[in-house]
Protein backbone atom coordinates (compact mmCIF):
# COMPACT_ATOMS: atom_id res chain seq x y z
CA UNK A 1 0.00 0.00 0.00
CA UNK A 2 2.80 2.38 0.90
CA UNK A 3 4.52 1.78 -2.44
CA UNK A 4 1.25 2.34 -4.28
CA UNK A 5 0.85 5.67 -2.43
CA UNK A 6 4.33 6.70 -3.47
CA UNK A 7 3.62 5.70 -7.03
CA UNK A 8 0.46 7.81 -7.03
CA UNK A 9 2.31 10.81 -5.58
CA UNK A 10 5.23 10.58 -8.07
CA UNK A 11 3.19 11.57 -11.17
CA UNK A 12 1.73 14.48 -9.21
CA UNK A 13 5.22 15.72 -8.30
CA UNK A 14 6.35 15.33 -11.91
CA UNK A 15 3.32 17.32 -13.05
CA UNK A 16 4.12 20.09 -10.56
CA UNK A 17 7.78 20.17 -11.64
CA UNK A 18 6.68 20.26 -15.26
CA UNK A 19 4.30 23.07 -14.46
CA UNK A 20 7.03 25.04 -12.69
CA UNK A 21 9.41 24.53 -15.62
CA UNK A 22 6.71 25.68 -18.00
CA UNK A 23 6.07 28.74 -15.88
CA UNK A 24 9.79 29.55 -15.77
CA UNK A 25 10.09 29.17 -19.53
CA UNK A 26 7.02 31.37 -20.05
CA UNK A 27 8.39 34.02 -17.66
CA UNK A 28 11.73 33.93 -19.43
CA UNK A 29 10.09 34.36 -22.81
CA UNK A 30 8.01 37.27 -21.53
CA UNK A 31 11.10 38.94 -20.02
CA UNK A 32 13.04 38.53 -23.25
CA UNK A 33 10.13 40.01 -25.22
CA UNK A 34 9.91 42.96 -22.85
CA UNK A 35 13.66 43.52 -22.96
CA UNK A 36 13.59 43.37 -26.74
CA UNK A 37 10.73 45.85 -26.85
CA UNK A 38 12.50 48.18 -24.44
CA UNK A 39 15.70 47.94 -26.45
CA UNK A 40 13.79 48.73 -29.61
CA UNK A 41 12.10 51.72 -28.04
CA UNK A 42 15.38 52.85 -26.55
CA UNK A 43 17.05 52.65 -29.93
CA UNK A 44 14.26 54.53 -31.66
CA UNK A 45 13.60 57.20 -29.06
CA UNK A 46 16.95 57.27 -27.33
CA UNK A 47 19.76 56.61 -29.77
CA UNK A 48 18.03 58.17 -32.72
CA UNK A 49 17.04 61.31 -30.86
CA UNK A 50 20.46 61.74 -29.24
CA UNK A 51 22.59 60.31 -32.01
CA UNK A 52 24.76 63.40 -32.17
CA UNK A 53 24.27 64.77 -28.67
CA UNK A 54 26.85 63.13 -26.45
CA UNK A 55 28.60 61.26 -29.26
CA UNK A 56 30.25 64.42 -30.53
CA UNK A 57 32.62 66.06 -28.10
CA UNK A 58 32.04 69.81 -28.03
CA UNK A 59 35.04 71.77 -26.81
CA UNK A 60 35.10 75.54 -26.53
CA UNK A 61 35.47 78.24 -23.90
CA UNK A 62 32.20 77.15 -22.29
CA UNK A 63 32.83 73.40 -22.57
CA UNK A 64 36.36 72.71 -21.36
CA UNK A 65 38.41 69.57 -21.01
CA UNK A 66 40.14 68.75 -17.76
CA UNK A 67 43.90 69.11 -17.47
CA UNK A 68 44.33 65.33 -17.33
CA UNK A 69 42.13 64.55 -20.35
CA UNK A 70 43.97 62.39 -22.91
CA UNK A 71 42.05 60.78 -25.81
CA UNK A 72 42.35 57.05 -26.37
CA UNK A 73 44.09 55.56 -29.38
CA UNK A 74 46.57 58.28 -30.26
CA UNK A 75 48.90 57.41 -33.13
CA UNK A 76 51.99 59.13 -34.46
CA UNK A 77 51.26 60.23 -38.02
CA UNK A 78 54.88 59.95 -39.09
CA UNK A 79 54.80 56.23 -38.28
CA UNK A 80 51.60 55.62 -40.28
CA UNK A 81 51.06 55.30 -44.00
CA UNK A 82 50.09 58.73 -45.25
CA UNK A 83 49.32 60.51 -48.52
CA UNK A 84 50.06 63.94 -47.06
CA UNK A 85 53.10 65.80 -45.84
CA UNK A 86 53.94 66.56 -42.24
CA UNK A 87 55.44 69.73 -40.83
CA UNK A 88 56.87 67.66 -37.97
CA UNK A 89 57.51 64.02 -37.11
CA UNK A 90 55.84 64.56 -33.73
CA UNK A 91 52.19 65.00 -34.75
CA UNK A 92 49.55 62.74 -33.19
CA UNK A 93 45.83 62.14 -33.76
CA UNK A 94 43.39 59.49 -32.63
CA UNK A 95 43.40 56.48 -34.92
CA UNK A 96 39.80 57.13 -35.95
CA UNK A 97 40.66 60.65 -37.04
CA UNK A 98 43.89 59.59 -38.75
CA UNK A 99 42.21 56.80 -40.76
CA UNK A 100 39.45 59.13 -41.99
CA UNK A 101 42.03 61.81 -42.83
CA UNK A 102 44.19 59.35 -44.74
CA UNK A 103 41.18 58.27 -46.82
CA UNK A 104 40.32 61.89 -47.49
CA UNK A 105 43.76 62.95 -48.64
CA UNK A 106 44.17 59.77 -50.69
CA UNK A 107 40.92 60.66 -52.48
CA UNK A 108 42.21 64.18 -53.08
CA UNK A 109 45.40 62.75 -54.54
CA UNK A 110 43.31 60.56 -56.85
CA UNK A 111 41.70 63.80 -58.03
CA UNK A 112 45.18 65.19 -58.73
CA UNK A 113 45.03 67.49 -55.70
CA UNK A 114 47.98 66.91 -53.41
CA UNK A 115 50.54 68.90 -51.48
CA UNK A 116 48.60 68.99 -48.21
CA UNK A 117 50.84 69.71 -45.21
CA UNK A 118 49.50 68.78 -41.78
CA UNK A 119 51.01 71.23 -39.32
CA UNK A 120 49.35 70.37 -36.02
CA UNK A 121 47.30 67.67 -34.33
CA UNK A 122 46.89 66.61 -30.71
CA UNK A 123 48.15 68.93 -27.99
CA UNK A 124 47.89 68.09 -24.32
CA UNK A 125 46.74 70.63 -21.75
CA UNK A 126 50.26 71.78 -20.84
CA UNK A 127 51.34 72.17 -24.46
CA UNK A 128 48.23 74.22 -25.18
CA UNK A 129 49.07 76.43 -22.20
CA UNK A 130 52.46 77.09 -23.78
CA UNK A 131 50.91 77.87 -27.17
CA UNK A 132 48.40 80.19 -25.54
CA UNK A 133 51.09 82.05 -23.61
CA UNK A 134 53.18 82.54 -26.74
CA UNK A 135 50.31 83.68 -28.99
CA UNK A 136 48.81 87.08 -29.61
CA UNK A 137 45.41 87.70 -27.98
CA UNK A 138 42.65 85.92 -29.88
CA UNK A 139 45.04 83.69 -31.83
CA UNK A 140 44.87 80.59 -29.60
CA UNK A 141 42.42 79.00 -27.23
CA UNK A 142 43.07 78.79 -23.53
CA UNK A 143 44.21 75.40 -22.21
CA UNK A 144 41.23 73.11 -21.81
CA UNK A 145 39.23 75.03 -24.40
CA UNK A 146 41.19 73.84 -27.44
CA UNK A 147 39.91 71.18 -29.82
CA UNK A 148 43.48 70.04 -30.33
CA UNK A 149 43.32 68.34 -26.94
CA UNK A 150 40.63 65.97 -28.29
CA UNK A 151 42.99 64.41 -30.85
CA UNK A 152 40.16 64.83 -33.37
CA UNK A 153 41.30 68.09 -34.95
CA UNK A 154 44.19 69.04 -37.20
CA UNK A 155 45.57 72.10 -38.95
CA UNK A 156 46.57 71.85 -42.58
CA UNK A 157 48.17 74.11 -45.17
CA UNK A 158 49.88 73.98 -48.57
CA UNK A 159 52.73 75.80 -50.20
CA UNK A 160 51.29 79.19 -51.10
CA UNK A 161 52.06 82.88 -50.90
CA UNK A 162 48.48 84.07 -50.59
CA UNK A 163 46.84 82.11 -47.79
CA UNK A 164 45.49 78.57 -47.61
CA UNK A 165 41.95 79.65 -48.54
CA UNK A 166 43.18 80.62 -52.02
CA UNK A 167 44.61 77.18 -52.83
CA UNK A 168 43.13 74.27 -54.81
CA UNK A 169 43.70 72.15 -51.71
CA UNK A 170 41.31 74.32 -49.72
CA UNK A 171 38.75 74.30 -52.56
CA UNK A 172 38.87 70.49 -52.60
CA UNK A 173 38.33 70.28 -48.84
CA UNK A 174 35.38 72.67 -49.05
CA UNK A 175 33.77 70.38 -51.61
CA UNK A 176 34.60 66.99 -50.11
CA UNK A 177 35.70 67.08 -46.45
CA UNK A 178 32.20 66.30 -45.18
CA UNK A 179 32.16 63.03 -47.12
CA UNK A 180 34.98 61.80 -44.87
CA UNK A 181 33.53 63.08 -41.62
CA UNK A 182 35.33 66.43 -41.35
CA UNK A 183 34.07 69.97 -40.96
CA UNK A 184 35.81 73.30 -41.22
CA UNK A 185 35.41 74.05 -37.55
CA UNK A 186 35.67 77.85 -37.60
CA UNK A 187 34.01 79.14 -40.78
CA UNK A 188 33.90 82.73 -41.93
CA UNK A 189 31.28 85.04 -40.42
CA UNK A 190 30.55 82.61 -37.56
CA UNK A 191 32.87 83.99 -34.90
CA UNK A 192 29.87 85.23 -32.93
CA UNK A 193 28.82 81.59 -32.52
CA UNK A 194 32.14 79.76 -32.22
CA UNK A 195 34.05 82.50 -30.42
CA UNK A 196 36.92 81.96 -32.86
CA UNK A 197 37.69 83.96 -35.97
CA UNK A 198 37.89 82.38 -39.42
CA UNK A 199 40.35 79.47 -39.62
CA UNK A 200 40.27 77.82 -43.05
CA UNK A 201 43.06 75.48 -41.98
CA UNK A 202 41.38 73.89 -38.93
CA UNK A 203 39.38 70.68 -39.48
CA UNK A 204 37.50 68.57 -36.97
CA UNK A 205 36.34 64.97 -37.26
CA UNK A 206 32.66 64.48 -36.31
CA UNK A 207 31.62 61.52 -38.47
CA UNK A 208 30.22 61.44 -41.99
CA UNK A 209 26.50 61.83 -41.24
CA UNK A 210 26.96 64.76 -38.88
CA UNK A 211 29.52 66.42 -41.17
CA UNK A 212 27.17 66.24 -44.15
CA UNK A 213 24.31 67.73 -42.17
CA UNK A 214 26.53 70.52 -40.85
CA UNK A 215 27.71 71.30 -44.36
CA UNK A 216 24.23 71.18 -45.88
CA UNK A 217 22.80 73.43 -43.18
CA UNK A 218 25.73 75.87 -43.16
CA UNK A 219 26.01 75.27 -39.41
CA UNK A 220 28.71 75.45 -36.81
CA UNK A 221 29.24 72.51 -34.48
CA UNK A 222 27.63 74.54 -31.69
CA UNK A 223 24.53 75.17 -33.80
CA UNK A 224 24.32 71.56 -34.89
CA UNK A 225 24.51 70.15 -31.37
CA UNK A 226 21.96 72.70 -30.11
CA UNK A 227 19.63 71.75 -32.97
CA UNK A 228 19.90 68.03 -32.21
CA UNK A 229 19.73 68.21 -28.44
Amino acid sequence: MERQGKERRAPARRRRRGLRRGQLILCGAVCLALMGGMFGLGWHFGVESTRFKGSILLVNSENRLSADYVPEGLVNLYEQRHSFRLASSNIYLTRTCYEAMEQMFAAAEADNVNGFIVTSGYRDYNRQAEVYAQSEPGKAQEPGASEHQTGLAFDVTAETNSGFESTPQYAWLCAHAQDYGFIQRYPANKADVTGISYEPWHYRYVGVEAARQIKAGDLTLEEFIAKNS
